[in-house]
């Protein structure tokens, strides 16, 4: 509750700014933004540990948004809102030498694994943008700015299977697994980067939009060494928006 309080209070402030009414202030633009979320969890390309991409789901991911848009001038305005989403994705993965943390036989296991890694991801944010708007045309915006992410509900998960783990160091025993494991505890209740978007007008009221949102904080913290690479957010979001 207290963390809902917070990122109310945030959202309050940043819509103050836009619409309290100032002497000579230009004209507001509200809407209601529905869309889906493509894209991944991932490292910052690709580690040597990652041999190879077996499958890759982008899964059903939702989003929704009511934002507001005030004009400063002709070509220049700044927008803000509050976006409930959700980023997902499925992998399987074929990696060597990979750090990691197991759940087997009902104890947990830390070391090297060398196999198939299937990770599940599915996260709830409550998001706020921050964008600078350029009118390209009367049909074409472009954004540009950052964001603002809180966790409301995380899910990191997956099983290893099909290989084995040296516990401890590469030159233990070989300890054949098939075991699962779960760091969603783990997540970091805060993710922060850049957005860069553009949207189209359509209709008289309706417009589609495409949003990259690219995170510069790692979804988990730095003493985390349960995987010894860092994981950051980078999603397309799609859709369609209704402007008052």
């Amino acid at each position: 509750m207290k963390k809902l309080n917070k990122i109310g209070l945030v959202a309050l402030m940043l819509l103050s700014v836009l619409v309290i009414p100032e002497a000579g202030a230009k004209m507001y633009e509200f809407s209601v933004k529905a869309g889906i979320n493509i894209g991944g969890t991932s490292p910052m390309g690709l580690p040597a540990e990652i041999r190879s991409i077996n499958s890759y789901n982008p899964t059903l991911s939702f989003s929704l948004e009511g934002s507001v848009k005030r004009e400063l001038t002709q070509k220049w305005g700044i927008m803000t809102g509050i976006r409930l989403e959700t980023r997902a994705m499925e992998t399987d993965a074929q990696v060597k030498n990979y750090q990691i943390r197991l759940l087997n036989d009902g104890k947990y296991i830390e070391g090297i694994f060398t196999g198939d890694v299937v990770t599940k991801v599915k996260n709830d944010y409550v998001t706020v943008p921050i964008l600078a708007v350029y009118d390209i045309s009367k049909r074409w915006d472009l954004k540009f700015g950052g964001f603002l992410s809180f966790l409301t509900r995380g899910d990191f998960s997956g099983t290893a299977r099909n290989g084995y783990i040296r516990e401890g160091n590469p030159l233990s025993q070989k300890l054949n697994v098939d075991a699962t494991y779960d760091f969603s505890d783990d997540i970091r209740k805060f993710n922060a980067g850049l957005e860069l978007g553009a949207e189209f007008v359509a209709y008289k009221h309706l417009s589609v939009y495409g949003d990259l949102t690219w995170s510069l904080t790692p979804i988990f913290p730095g003493d985390f060494t349960a995987i010894s690479f860092k994981m950051y957010n980078v999603y397309m979001n799609l859709g369609f928006a209704y402007v008052f």
